[in-house]
């Protein structure tokens, strides 16, 4: 297998949770828990425009991290080095989801949203 292949399957899960997380807000509506949130339709709007811009930033840094990473696999000349370039892309991936997780509670609170919540147990359940 490739390594852009590779990479896919690695990446594809985190991207589609950060993904999923992003887009769970649908027809206008905000899940709090049980409950659903009327969104006005300026909150609509400045939503969609603050998530498209969000997850667009998100692939294109995904997509920088794997060339990177490429680069780092194709130069390596043993396992040591071979280890060390996917440590350094797996905290790069954890980084994202950290700044992208961030920005999403930011573009939350500026709308007057409650910001998402983490999902380890910390905290009632994702909350958008």
């Amino acid at each position: 297998m490739s390594f852009i292949r590779n990479a896919q399957l690695v990446l594809m899960p985190p991207a589609a949770a950060a993904l999923a997380m992003l887009l769970q807000v649908g027809s206008g509506q905000a899940q709090t828990g049980s409950t659903r949130l009327q969104l006005t339709p300026n909150q609509k709007s400045e939503l969609f425009k603050g998530q498209r811009s969000l997850s667009l930033r998100d692939h294109s840094d995904q997509i920088a991290i794997l060339r990177k990473g490429e680069r780092c696999l194709n130069e390596a000349k043993d396992l040591e080095a071979l280890s060390a370039c996917r440590q350094t892309e797996r905290q790069a991936r954890r980084e994202l989801m950290g700044r992208t997780r961030e920005e999403a509670r930011a573009l939350h609170q500026r709308l007057g949203l409650q910001a998402p919540q983490g999902r380890r147990g910390d905290g009632p359940a994702d909350q958008i």
